[in-house]
């Protein structure tokens, strides 16, 4: 059951990052990224708020203030990387600019074997190296 729980949330993952750019670039046609940004964070903040009402999540309290700091830093760095990625689907086209956002598997891999002390696999790093060579491919394309 637990395999089932985790291959479902990947599939919704996917199905939904793989569709928000279209809705995304629909909407820049009307709107700024600014308040893009806004109502998006708006309509997360009302979700979480409403989640949290109902007893679903709980806001834990004596959480140390380190990561509470790693949480915030975490919601400002989101929010300066959803400005620069809306501002490229405003302006390019959108199988462009998301297959070049797929290659922050390469970053979070690096960032794992030297921060995390995951291990540095040549299959995994394989994969990383054929993730950019498809970035490379569709930028070609171009």
């Amino acid at each position: 059951m637990k395999t089932l729980n985790l291959y479902l949330s990947l599939i919704i993952t996917v199905s939904i990052l793989g569709s928000l750019p279209i809705l995304e670039k629909i909407t820049l046609a009307r709107m700024n990224v600014t308040h893009m940004l806004f109502y998006r964070t708006l309509s997360q903040t009302i979700i979480l708020g409403i989640a949290v009402w109902l007893g679903t999540s709980s806001l834990s309290s004596g959480l140390p203030l380190k990561y509470t700091a790693y949480a915030l830093l975490q919601g400002v760095a989101v929010t300066i990387m959803l400005f620069f990625y809306l501002t490229a689907i405003k302006t390019t086209d959108v199988s462009i600019v998301n297959p070049v956002v797929a290659a922050s598997p390469v970053i979070t891999y690096l960032l794992a074997v030297a921060v995390l002390n995951e291990p540095l696999n040549i299959i995994r790093l394989s994969g990383v190296l054929l993730v950019v060579g498809g970035i490379l491919l569709i930028l070609h394309s171009r």
